[in-house]
């Protein structure tokens, strides 16, 4: 053997040996001393922030290590600042992950080119919860069943001419032929509630079930609202008497338009790593936020702050968005017209 030779041996020899102790590090190890940046996608304060930061509160201490969890909100680009962070510009190793609006995920599918990620590459987390939307009537108009909505024209409002309460009630009237019509103008849903009180509008749809619970309750308590329908991809148990849009879709091209229409609803609050996350840290990430769904102290706070919980794993996310992105383009086709009020 040459010198030469000898000298390339040894030198394999020592990078081989180096190497070693990181190849072999454990996750527990890798995050000892280290802290992970939730980027969450809305301003302080809000749903997402509130989920994202009792999420947080918890979770270290089931990830091997226990590394230190901060907030970074960033909440431009109506969100989207956020998921493209995470997805372009933060460490892959397993220390950055995000939430941002749920719908911001199937942007590219929808052809949003503001949004610069492929949904099938981020390292799913979880999900905290899938949202249920609902219609309701006043209970001072004649509705009281989609029946009702068949027969006679009834006037919701509408914050906006994209906003979650048109788009439902215009998905509605195609499924179930409805006869909604829309007055848009209000700043928001709470404008919205008060026209619904002064008799300026008779109902609205796209409003969460989860509103409902925590800051509406009384207009179930005293029978001021009909629940005319829900909007999801599985029912509510606690409405599970009232009637789903999928229990309207007939053909099988309106169960797939319910299905990519109502995804963002199932992804709920979803968490996502950027991609190319070593898998054993994925796992990791995932197991420990399916652990904090089930602690105790983690479901006190929860209840305390009066917060719907459904959780989803990160399989499952990963799942949902395979699944909804594999849509035939004439069903998304159709989806966007909705979306559009074409």
């Amino acid at each position: 053997m040459t010198k030469a030779r000898v000298a390339v041996l040894f030198a394999l020899t020592g990078l081989l040996a180096s190497s070693s102790p990181a190849a072999a590090q454990s996750v527990a190890e890798f995050y000892k001393g280290k802290q992970i940046d939730m980027y969450i996608g809305t301003p302080p304060g809000g749903g997402y922030d509130q989920y994202g930061r009792v999420l947080g509160r918890h979770m270290s201490r089931h990830i091997p290590g226990n590394p230190a969890i901060v907030y970074r909100n960033m909440p431009a680009g109506g969100g989207r600042q956020a998921m493209n962070h995470v997805y372009n510009v933060a460490p892959s190793d397993g220390t950055a992950f995000g939430t941002t609006l749920r719908n911001i995920a199937f942007d590219p599918l929808f052809g949003e080119e503001a949004t610069r990620i492929d949904a099938g590459k981020l390292s799913w987390i979880g999900s905290l919860n899938s949202e249920v939307s609902v219609c309701v009537a006043w209970h001072t108009a004649p509705f009281r069943t989609i029946a009702d909505l068949r027969k006679a024209e009834i006037l919701m409002g509408s914050s906006g001419p994209t906003s979650s309460d048109t788009i439902q009630a215009r998905l509605l009237n195609r499924i179930a032929g409805t006869k909604m019509r829309l007055v848009h103008g209000y700043k928001g849903s709470g404008e919205v509630h008060i026209a619904m009180e002064r008799g300026e509008v008779q109902g609205r749809c796209g409003l969460g079930w989860d509103s409902i619970v925590s800051r509406y309750q009384h207009w179930i308590k005293d029978k001021k609202v009909a629940v005319l329908a829900q909007f999801a991809l599985r029912k509510h148990p606690d409405i599970p008497n009232v009637i789903s849009i999928l229990d309207l879709a007939q053909k099988a091209e309106d169960k797939q338009l319910v299905d990519v229409m109502l995804a963002p609803l199932a992804m709920g609050r979803p968490y996502f790593a950027p991609p190319n996350v070593p898998a054993d840290r994925v796992a990791a990430l995932r197991r420990a936020f399916d652990a904090t769904a089930k602690d105790p102290e983690f479901l006190a706070d929860v209840k305390k702050q009066k917060m719907e919980l459904s959780p989803l794993t990160g399989e499952q996310v990963a799942a949902l968005v395979k699944r909804i992105y594999g849509t035939p383009k004439s069903v998304v086709d159709i989806a966007k017209q909705i979306a559009a009020g074409t």
